[in-house]
């Protein structure tokens, strides 16, 4: 009965996303005054994941959010859940040192800075700040107006 009780208790204390693989509950509504204009989750996310760097990449499941003010151009937030923390380690780390020794890359001045005790690479390009980081088993890329960096870091790098 104890076991049971406890089964029960760890499933009420999961969030949803971690039963499901719907990594949705952790992209907000509203990003300081951006608002999310489109989501796309499950396997349309994961194609657009892949198609974005040209290879299937190895995730257990991916999010993509669009956020924006009015009549502006949106930011997106790129989310992908892999099998552990290493791994998404290991794949932020290939992303970073691709972009920062492609001498054809339109990412410019890297650069690493902390937030919330996390490590994250940052470059701008395309007329835009790239904030890319781990944390536990996600791996996650930002691109926003430079303006918006902080917002986006203290509502999604925690």
């Amino acid at each position: 009965m104890r076991v049971l009780l406890s089964a029960c208790l760890l499933l009420l204390l999961l969030p949803g996303t971690a039963l499901c693989g719907d990594l949705s509950g952790l992209l907000p509504g509203i990003v300081g005054d951006l608002a999310r204009v489109r989501l796309i989750v499950g396997d349309d996310a994961q194609a657009e994941v892949d198609k974005l760097h040209g290879t299937a990449l190895a995730a257990e499941a991916s999010a993509v959010a669009y956020y924006a003010r009015p009549k502006e151009r949106p930011a997106e937030v790129w989310l992908s859940r892999v099998a552990d923390e290493r791994e998404a380690r290991r794949q932020v780390g290939v992303m970073v040192h691709k972009m920062y020794e492609n001498p054809d890359s339109p990412f410019k001045n890297p650069g690493r800075l902390e937030h919330a005790g996390r490590a994250v690479y940052r470059f701008t390009g395309m007329g835009r700040v790239h904030l890319i980081w781990s944390s536990g088993d996600l791996a996650w890329w930002v691109s926003a107006e430079p303006g918006d960096e902080v917002v986006f870091l203290d509502a999604l790098c925690r």
